[in-house]
């Protein structure tokens, strides 16, 4: 019997341009197929690929990582996954950004992806972005992410860390409903968005508090938790403005890739924060001077 629901999920074909990991959407894509049609095999993507039938393994060994695309491959591939222009060309790209060695290539097929790419992350409204204001409005959603059958403020306080009180679990509760950052299920609460994000022109204003009580406890945290559980390190370089945007674009593919790991993540059992800090330790042109107060002996 064929169920309903498979039939409505399998309407949604999973979009490419969310993907900066092009064996993640082969694999989401053959699921897609399958529910859609479930006489979809290895078989007939290599038919549809244009590849002899002994090299129906290919598909499942490019997703486990086993084989990689060739160019040719790579053109074969999309006929197969039926791909428009724009998106026979995206993938064509992912495919390189993905097996790319360098950093400086890496970083390369990164640039051109991102004028393609659509997030997956919610871009938060004005009347979100008190949710930025404390760190354990994000600790709560992201509690309810990996346990939705919990509602008692008192044992989330528990499961918290830095300490967080039963009152302050209330609040954010609260405040999360009426953001519209969760909702109620039958026995707990749920997310209602996998990942949000503060448009670019509000950051500095909505989540510079944030970032700032987010670094603020990293480093608080430092000598109350376990090495083994806990990842500090520190790089100071020199650098040239071209090899300081090529690290700023490096940084960011590094975050759009660790959205795809977890994003594929089973089993989730606790909650992180991952903090990165970039900053200069050598007057530039562009900082202005810093005030000094005046003291005894300078001149009136």
């Amino acid at each position: 019997m064929y169920d309903v629901s498979m039939a409505i999920d399998a309407a949604t074909r999973p979009n490419l341009l969310q993907y900066l990991d092009y064996r993640a959407f082969l694999l989401d894509y053959c699921q897609w197929r399958r529910d859609s049609d479930p006489s979809f095999s290895q078989r007939t993507f290599a038919k549809e690929a244009g590849l002899p039938a002994s090299s129906s393994s290919l598909l499942p060994a490019v997703i486990k990582a086993r084989r990689s695309l060739s160019q040719n491959l790579r053109v074969k591939f999309s006929n197969a996954l039926s791909l428009p222009e724009r998106e026979a060309q995206y993938f064509d790209l992912l495919v390189q950004f993905n097996q790319a060695k360098g950093m400086t290539e890496k970083n390369f097929f990164f640039t051109q992806l991102s004028k393609s790419r659509s997030s997956r992350a919610h871009v938060m409204r004005e009347n979100q972005f008190e949710f930025f204001s404390k760190w354990y409005y994000g600790a709560v959603r992201n509690y309810f992410s990996m346990e939705t059958r919990e509602r008692n403020p008192a044992v989330i306080a528990a499961r918290l860390f830095p300490e967080v009180t039963t009152a302050q679990v209330e609040d954010a509760i609260q405040l999360l409903l009426d953001l519209g950052l969760i909702k109620k299920t039958a026995n707990g609460y749920a997310v209602t968005e996998r990942h949000i994000s503060s448009p670019k022109d509000v950051q500095a204003r909505a989540a510079r508090e944030n970032l700032l009580e987010l670094t603020r406890m990293s480093m608080e945290l430092l000598e109350k938790t376990p090495p083994e559980l806990r990842q500090y390190n520190a790089l100071m370089f020199t650098v040239s403005p071209e090899g300081f945007s090529t690290v700023k674009d490096r940084i960011r593919s590094f975050l759009e890739e660790l959205r795809e790991i977890l994003d594929r993540d089973q089993g989730e059992d606790r909650i992180y924060s991952l903090t990165l800090q970039l900053f200069p330790n050598s007057r530039l042109p562009e900082l202005k001077p810093e005030s000094r107060p005046a003291s005894a002996g300078d001149s009136k």
